[in-house]
């Protein structure tokens, strides 16, 4: 066969494959007819094998060039890379991980008790008596903290250390969450006691440092992300107590089924405290260390817990009413 012969038996083709992938467009894919994709996949074959031909048989370099151009843009039209899931992310966020806050409400509700409780205890054991404080942290390790934050962030930080110090609150954040969570599955005890230390050791620190001279610097640091960090924390520690509790408490369920749905919720809080952990240490690497007046970082802080107890307990519970079955 010659180029001409070839031109002439599949000019009608060519033209028809062009036509379809104008009107095959990333956007239309979706909406298009089997017959229309199941025609263009023929297309695309065929004009394959011509691309080999015109090769093989060394037809001419501007007849070659087309049916190259033809079949890759027919390769990228047919091998595209699925959009990613916008609206599968929005409605975690809009509804599956409010229905999971919920349903697991009582890990929850122990997960914050468990974690802002000893914090409470030991910012009001630091008023009371400094000699007790350092039975459970050592004396110099809170005077070193208190050092830290002595010179204050009235100057700000430069924008790499911003940057750089983000990261390292992603790392840090994510080590004190994963262990509140993986620790869960030894029926739970590793979540209990992780979130008791962290509780503990959290609130010595903030109690010691308070009630310094550096006691404002700390707040004001604090006050920006500590919501959200440390509710993400709390969440991990009941995913983790979700997950070590499910072989024990299974109902009317099959222990499998009961293991295979603690599991589910727990990926499902998990997956949530992630995302606060982010925001978090956004917050941490930029605003918190940031030169901005004490009241504008006491008032953000303000606004995300008010945000934070609608998010997780209000807007969670209406949630619950629109889908009594507790599933999305």
């Amino acid at each position: 066969m010659t180029a001409a012969q070839l031109v002439e038996l599949r000019r009608t083709e060519w033209h028809e494959l062009e036509l379809l992938l104008s009107t095959l467009g990333r956007r239309r894919r979706r909406r298009a007819p089997p017959e229309a994709l199941s025609r263009f996949a023929a297309l695309f074959r065929n004009v394959c094998a011509d691309l080999a031909r015109a090769r093989a048989q060394g037809f001419p370099d501007d007849m070659v060039d087309y049916l190259n151009t033809l079949a890759a843009r027919c390769h990228n039209q047919f091998y595209v890379a699925p959009p990613f899931p916008l609206g599968r992310v929005w409605h975690f966020f809009r509804v599956v991980f409010p229905l999971a806050i919920r349903r697991n409400a009582i890990y929850v509700a122990v997960g914050l008790v468990l974690f802002y409780g000893p914090l409470a205890g030991m910012v009001a054991l630091s008023r009371a008596d400094d000699q007790v404080l350092y039975q459970f942290v050592p004396k110099p390790m809170l005077e070193q903290f208190e050092k830290m934050y002595e010179a204050g962030h009235a100057k700000g930080r430069s924008e790499s250390t911003d940057l750089a110090m983000t990261g390292f609150y992603v790392k840090n954040n994510v080590g004190i969450a994963f262990q509140c969570f993986a620790t869960g599955i030894f029926f739970g005890l590793g979540s209990l006691f992780f979130m008791l230390y962290n509780g503990i050791v959290i609130g010595a620190v903030v109690g010691f440092v308070s009630g310094t001279p550096a006691g404002m610097n700390l707040l004001s640091f604090i006050v920006g992300h500590g919501p959200w960090e440390l509710t993400a924390i709390c969440l991990s520690g009941a995913a983790g107590l979700r997950l070590g509790f499910g072989p024990l408490i299974t109902g009317s369920r099959r222990r499998r089924d009961a293991m295979r749905l603690a599991a589910a919720d727990a990926v499902r809080l998990v997956l949530g405290a992630a995302a606060m952990l982010l925001v978090a240490a956004l917050v941490e690497g930029f605003f918190s260390p940031s030169s901005l007046p004490p009241a504008v970082k006491f008032g953000f802080g303000g606004l995300s817990t008010l945000f934070l107890v609608w998010y997780l307990g209000v807007y969670g519970w209406q949630q619950g009413r629109r889908h009594p079955e507790g599933q999305p």
